[in-house]
């Protein structure tokens, strides 16, 4: 199991939060995911360890994956709009915009694929409006004092980070995965068979840059005949 894909989706957050309060009710996920990607420059205690999150968590990691229609390999199964944000943009880039890409992930991550660009958009929005509702308008980003642990760059996210954002995952609407969450694909034989006549008629003309081969002529004695 990947933790850096798990974090993307709230319902796995939500699983291994809950076994962790088991063991300690002032177990902070918030906490976990700062130490995890180092902006909480501190010793990492064992409790917020990946490999023991991920340990301890395990067997109702695998419960959820039984109890949902979301399967692996990507071929299979019914996909969702968390799996879209696995690649971080680029721009703008600070201690702080990986926590709000993966908030952001999670708040979209039941909406199931594939949707329209519309659609998308939208959900986009709504789903941004609650996270920045407190945030501190910089001009050409915003302060989050939610996701500031220190250092030169804690709490801030670019808006070039986010219009960036927004334009990679719309690209990816129109790419493999949506593609298979969608109708399935046509077999082989199917494409074939399509339009057999349109298939003729297309390979029965000339070639580009020659011509047709003309009829031989017939001979004078053939013709006389």
């Amino acid at each position: 199991m990947d933790m850096d894909l798990l974090i993307l989706e709230r319902a796995s957050c939500e699983r291994m939060t809950a076994v962790q309060k088991k063991k300690d009710p002032s177990w902070d996920f918030d906490r976990f995911e700062a130490l995890h990607y180092g902006s909480l420059d501190e010793p990492i205690e064992g409790a917020y360890d990946s490999y023991t999150v991920l340990s301890d968590a395990s067997e109702e990691l695998d419960r959820l994956d039984a109890e949902r229609p979301f399967l692996l390999p990507l071929e299979r199964g019914t996909h969702y709009v968390w799996e879209l944000f696995q690649e971080l943009p680029r721009v703008g880039s600070s201690k702080s915009t990986r926590q709000f890409w993966n908030r952001l992930s999670r708040a979209m991550s039941d909406i199931p694929l594939p949707m329209e660009e519309d659609e998308f958009i939208d959900a986009f929005t709504k789903a941004s409006l609650p996270l920045l509702k407190d945030a501190t308008d910089l001009g050409d980003r915003f302060y989050l004092s939610q996701l500031d642990y220190g250092g030169w760059s804690g709490g801030i996210v670019s808006k070039d980070f986010l219009v960036d954002g927004l334009q990679m995952l719309v690209k990816k609407l129109n790419g493999p995965l949506c593609d298979r969450s969608g109708e399935p694909k046509k077999k082989r034989k199917d494409v074939l068979e399509d339009d057999p006549a349109e298939e003729e008629s297309t390979s029965e003309e000339a070639a580009p840059g020659q011509t047709e081969p003309k009829e031989p002529e017939q001979s004078d004695n053939l013709a006389g005949e």
